[in-house]
């Protein structure tokens, strides 16, 4: 039996089928774009004389609260930490904190959360999208401290607090757009009638990027758009570049025309977009200059 007839015999079942396959890889979409940003909190084990040592790192934090870096309980008592820090794109010199045990909290995307461990807590930035640099040395009394992340620095940058309301419509609103991208597109490929889901598609895309993304913006970095004309902030330009497309298919697409073809491309870029991780190039202050880039400072 063809895809095409089992549709016709069970319009229902394929239907249901199709938005879960739909619902499924936008999750999987969702996740690897959420985990690969570099707002991500940074985790991972480093080897030490004395056994492993698991580390977590904010990468991210709202103005007014300190930044959570961390080696997590249970931290081998020989073992001391060492954070060496300064403004990104500032000219402060190197400072220097020693971790202590205790109890660090943390939040993100308005959940808030705590560890217990060795760590250390840097003041917290005040401009939005000011950034921090640092190393994070771990001594184990066996040689020379060892950064975790070797030559490279670590970066994390700051926000002002966006409303929980308009952050989780805004992410809801987006998970629905990439949902009935997927759907569009797998309905496409069994033949079916995709026209409508095609407008729902552009509709959703329209309130999650161009809507409500420019309302947590707004909150967090005081600008509304960074993207082009006005900027080069990743995030702005790939759901312009992505919107484009979807409207190149409705325009194939319009009255009795069919083209399917175009439906896959602006999927293809659909999911190019979404493996680029979210935030990289994005809204950042220079304190050299007084000035930002996709950001009021």
């Amino acid at each position: 039996m063809s895809i095409a007839e089992f549709r016709n015999r069970s319009p229902v079942v394929t239907s249901a089928l199709l938005w879960t396959i739909a619902i499924i890889f936008t999750v999987a979409c969702f996740s690897w774009q959420d985990r690969t940003g570099p707002t991500y909190p940074l985790e991972g084990d480093l080897e030490t004389a004395h056994g492993t040592v698991h580390f977590k790192i904010l990468r991210s934090e709202t103005i007014g609260s300190d930044l959570a870096v961390m080696l997590l309980d249970p931290v081998p008592v020989p073992v001391s930490g060492t954070v060496q820090y300064r403004r990104f794109k500032s000219d402060d010199e190197w400072s220097s904190m020693s971790m202590e045990r205790g109890e660090f909290h943390h939040s993100r995307r308005g959940r808030k959360g705590s560890d217990r461990g060795l760590g250390a807590m840097l003041p917290s930035l005040q401009v939005r999208a000011g950034k921090y640099e640092f190393f994070v040395f771990v001594d184990d009394g066996q040689g020379e401290a060892v950064s975790i992340t070797g030559s490279d620095p670590i970066y994390a940058r700051y926000k002002a607090d966006v409303p929980r309301i308009p952050l989780m419509v805004h992410i809801l609103v987006v998970f629905a757009s990439m949902t009935l991208a997927l759907r569009t597109i797998l309905e496409a490929a069994v033949g079916g009638s995709f026209k409508k889901l095609l407008w729902w598609t552009i509709g959703s895309l329209l309130l999650g990027a161009f809507v409500l993304g420019p309302v947590v913006q707004w909150y967090a970095f005081g600008v509304l758009w960074a993207g082009i004309p006005f900027g080069y902030d990743w995030t702005d330009n790939k759901v312009l570049l992505e919107l484009a497309f979807w409207l190149l298919a409705a325009f194939l697409n319009r009255g009795d025309r069919r083209n399917r073809k175009v439906v896959y491309l602006a999927g293809l870029v659909t999911l190019i977009v979404y493996f680029i991780p979210h935030s990289v190039f994005g809204s950042e202050y220079n304190y050299l200059t007084g000035t930002g880039q996709g950001t009021a400072g």
